[in-house]
């Protein structure tokens, strides 16, 4: 996806004329040949008016008569990954640069159409947000006021959702994927399986002699009572898996259980186990109607992506946008 057309600034050089997104590529390298003059390399006498800026106050981004600072880029850094800039490194800044001007775009797209939003919505919005990490402050203002990042935030949510609310998958290619990705549908085999982790050789062997006889409900009752695993409070329960999930030097031992038996004692770096093969799978294919939830569910994530990727482009070409890596505090990375 095509995120950004920048204006380059080089220390040891004036601006260069180049792709302007959303602008009259004449006028503006005509302008912007006019302001070389004014502007004087690091090297020189005077700094740029960049330069001498506070770095929180740097523009870095500009929608129409917008002007974005690097506080409020650090400001979403900190709403989005839950840390300082500071804390992160340029790549990953880079992205969430990127991102920064996505929303930006999509934001000024959402006020250019009047978008609004109701106090239902916003405290709808609010009920799904209990997981995450906002300031009681910012949940106030958003219901009070139509500003601030939270509102910002669920007005650019509002807005792409309206991209994607006509989008649909139909039946034809459910159908269609299921055909042509059928590898992805088949189920080796596998087995379902429950074990006792002891601390010592010693009271691993003791209740091996108990457990290789014992019921599957004795040998949960046993996992709850002697397991130092995690699992323990599950009655040892690990869960159903396939070759090449486990660890090398249990697999081998588990799969060649049969159904209700328990393993000899297995040493690993965690303590001394006692599996057991609690049931066995054998190998299927998924039928289609099994399938065609997910299938559905992941085509259409396609489908929603690949649509608003497409409107971001158009936006990209439409809006009078600039950005302005070059204030960034660290060295952007631009990915084509």
């Amino acid at each position: 996806m095509k995120l950004l057309q920048i204006i380059e600034m080089k220390i040891s050089s004036p601006f260069r004329c180049g792709h302007f997104p959303g602008l009259a590529g004449v006028f503006l390298c005509l302008l912007l040949l006019a302001q070389c003059g004014s502007k004087k390399s690091s090297t020189g006498a005077e700094s740029s008016v960049a330069e001498a800026q506070p770095v929180e106050s740097r523009v870095v981004l500009q929608v129409r008569e917008t002007a974005y600072s690097e506080a409020q880029f650090n400001q979403y850094v900190r709403d989005e990954a839950g840390t300082e800039a500071k804390a992160l490194e340029a790549p990953t800044l880079s992205r969430l640069f990127d991102e920064f001007i996505e929303q930006k775009l999509f934001l000024q797209a959402a006020l250019d159409q009047k978008m609004t939003v109701s106090l239902d919505e916003k405290k709808q919005y609010l009920a799904k947000q209990a997981g995450e990490s906002w300031p009681e402050e910012e949940k106030t203002i958003l219901l009070q006021s139509d500003s601030g990042p939270l509102f910002d935030k669920m007005l650019v949510e509002k807005y792409t959702s309206g991209v994607a609310k006509d989008i649909k998958v139909d039946d034809d290619e459910v159908q269609r994927y299921y055909d042509l990705h059928k590898s992805e549908f088949f189920l080796p085999e596998r087995v379902e399986v429950s074990q006792i982790l002891l601390p010592t050789e010693a009271k691993a062997v003791e209740v091996w002699d108990k457990a290789k006889l014992a019921s599957e409900e004795e040998f949960k009752a046993m996992a709850t009572a002697e397991s130092i695993g995690p699992e323990a409070p599950r009655g040892g329960e690990m869960g159903i898996y396939q070759k090449g999930q486990l660890p090398a030097e249990w697999e081998e031992p588990i799969f060649s259980l049969a159904e209700g038996q328990v393993s000899p004692v297995i040493e690993s770096s965690y303590g001394f186990h006692v599996f057991r093969v609690d049931k066995k799978y054998e190998p299927e294919w998924i039928p289609l109607e099994k399938a065609s939830p997910t299938i559905k569910l992941n085509l259409l994530d396609l489908k929603v992506k690949a649509g608003v990727s497409r409107r971001l482009n158009e936006l990209e070409e439409k809006l009078e946008w600039t950005a302005f890596p070059e204030n960034l505090s660290f060295p952007y990375q631009r990915i084509d």
